[in-house]
């Protein structure tokens, strides 16, 4: 019989799931999963899926939210899923996405797809991809997005944009997420 998780027992246990969907570069990924360590104090796990696109209208795109419905099966045992991929994704009403976040169910993905540019070495892309994905699990802890041009969970319209802010919560917003770590153990850093 598989055993139910309730909310409170996934918030308690606090872990993220960091799952590579397809062939995601590792680097990247471990990149990803110590920044999000230091950046909410929480046990990341990586995880290697198998991926195959869904057959779309647009063979190029593949919809945000349908990648984050295939994540939900990685919810068992995790109190936030983020989902890392290759895939360029859309959104209803914008033509892409760098990445997006469902905060009720606590799971998010982000593309690696357009933080590649001409010109833009390992270093850099990394860089983007930190910055998405600590962007997208803020969403996942009741963050909104912050006017703090600097601020990670600033909303990047542009790729000048995500270069342009820092890797690290506003104050305002770090206050916000560490309210939440009450009785927790993230430790305040100033």
């Amino acid at each position: 019989m598989d055993e139910q998780i309730t909310e409170e027992e996934r918030d308690l246990n606090g872990a993220i799931a960091l799952v590579a969907l397809g062939k995601v570069d590792s680097l990247v990924v471990e990149n990803i999963r110590d920044a999000a360590q230091a950046a909410f104090g929480e046990e990341v796990t990586i995880i290697e899926a198998r991926y195959e696109r869904e057959e779309t209208g647009d063979v190029r795109q593949q919809a945000a939210t349908d990648v984050i419905k295939r994540l939900f099966p990685f919810r068992h045992g995790f109190a936030r899923v983020l989902g890392v991929t290759d895939t360029d994704l859309s959104h209803p009403g914008v033509n892409h996405v760098f990445g997006f976040a469902d905060p009720e169910s606590r799971v998010s993905v982000i593309s690696l797809h357009r933080l590649r540019t001409k010109g833009a070495g390992p270093g850099r892309i990394a860089g983007r991809a930190v910055k998405t994905a600590i962007h997208e699990l803020g969403h996942t802890y009741g963050l909104g997005h912050c006017s703090a041009h600097r601020c990670v969970m600033f909303l990047s319209f542009n790729l000048a944009d995500t270069d342009y802010k820092e890797r690290e919560f506003c104050r305002k917003c770090r206050d916000e997420i560490y309210s939440r770590f009450e009785n927790r153990s993230l430790k305040r850093q100033n």
